[in-house]
């Protein structure tokens, strides 16, 4: 339901705004009032994307214009934390992996330390979002020493294979 809501929700919400931006503003503070939490995500949401200043971020929120930036490094604190559960799951063995594919973080950041740059990830993982890649990345700066364990026990039975097999490629 929420996908139909928002197919023919947002481009009224923009036709009220221009024809009639006295009740437009009237919905705003309706939500102030009644989910103060959601009206103050979306105006640290309008923030961080550029769409209002700081300082028009303060006067919604009711906060100084100083604060505003600690509030939008917890607001990406919270986003980034969202994104990964909904992007990064456990698998039967509990290893993390890339929700829906068969990719684990251990190959990921593996590969980012081989090609050093997300966008140099491409080519190894062309199914991968840039999204889904940086939330491999973060969900391993989280859980360093889970990753670093897996990259290491990869590595030791790469090389036993390649001292099982010294002439395979």
């Amino acid at each position: 339901m929420k996908t139909a809501i928002a197919h023919w929700a947002l481009p009224q919400f923009e036709r009220l705004e221009q024809s009639s931006p006295e009740r437009f503003e009237a919905i705003l503070a309706a939500l102030r009032e009644v989910r103060p939490d959601l009206f103050g995500e979306l105006t640290l949401m309008a923030a961080e994307h550029g769409e209002i200043s700081h300082e028009e971020a303060g006067e919604l929120l009711g906060s100084p214009s100083t604060d505003v930036e600690q509030l939008l490094t917890d607001y990406r604190e919270v986003m980034t934390e969202v994104t990964q559960r909904r992007l990064i799951e456990l698998d039967a063995r509990g290893v993390a992996r890339i929700a829906g594919k068969h990719v684990t973080v251990w190959e990921v950041v593996r590969e980012y330390r081989r090609v050093d740059s997300v966008s140099g990830m491409n080519e190894a993982f062309p199914g991968l979002s840039e999204l889904e890649l940086r939330a491999a990345l973060v969900y391993a700066g989280r859980n360093p020493d889970e990753i670093g364990g897996q990259i290491r026990a990869y590595e030791e039975i790469l090389e036993r294979s390649k001292a099982a097999y010294p002439y395979a490629k």
